[in-house]
């Protein structure tokens, strides 16, 4: 008897402790500051709809409706604003400056958008793509922002 509980507590442990590595590969890279309207946020092949303080993942995609807009705070203080209609794929996100380790790649499919640079484009402008339909934004000094309007069929 005592032989059978101890195979069940171990199982049921090894059943916690066996899910963690998926969450572990998942990075938060910032946070939803604040939204207006329809705005998802589509992770793991699943859409779900967006709230401030959402925590905002790397590979995470970020859509807004015809009345949807949002701001995105990352951990570096970049600040990212969609407008109506919008679609951006955190691609990938690197901020550890206490290894030197700088990276941003952000695919802003279509839509209206604002960045403004936060500690990595000042540290590491050369670590910031910002991907877009008709071409590729990099940053080449410190204190850069840009406004961008990318039409869906744009080629």
């Amino acid at each position: 008897m005592k032989k059978t509980a101890s195979h069940c507590c171990l199982a049921v442990l090894l059943i916690c402790i066996l899910p963690l590595p998926a969450f572990a590969e998942q990075k938060v890279i910032g946070k939803v500051k604040g939204l207006r309207g329809l705005v998802s946020i589509q992770r793991d092949g699943k859409t779900k709809p967006a709230f401030p303080n959402d925590r905002i993942y790397q590979s995470d995609t970020i859509l807004t409706g015809s009345d949807g807009a949002i701001g995105i705070l990352l951990e570096d203080n970049t600040l990212i604003s969609m407008g109506p209609i919008s679609r951006v794929s955190m691609d990938k996100y690197t901020f550890a400056p206490a290894t030197n380790e700088y990276a941003m790649r952000l695919n802003m499919q279509h839509g209206t958008f604002v960045y403004q640079s936060g500690l990595l484009g000042k540290l590491a402008p050369y670590a910031v793509e910002l991907n877009t339909p008709v071409g590729r934004i990099s940053m080449l000094k410190e204190d850069t922002s840009f406004k961008a309007k990318f039409a869906e069929n744009a080629q």
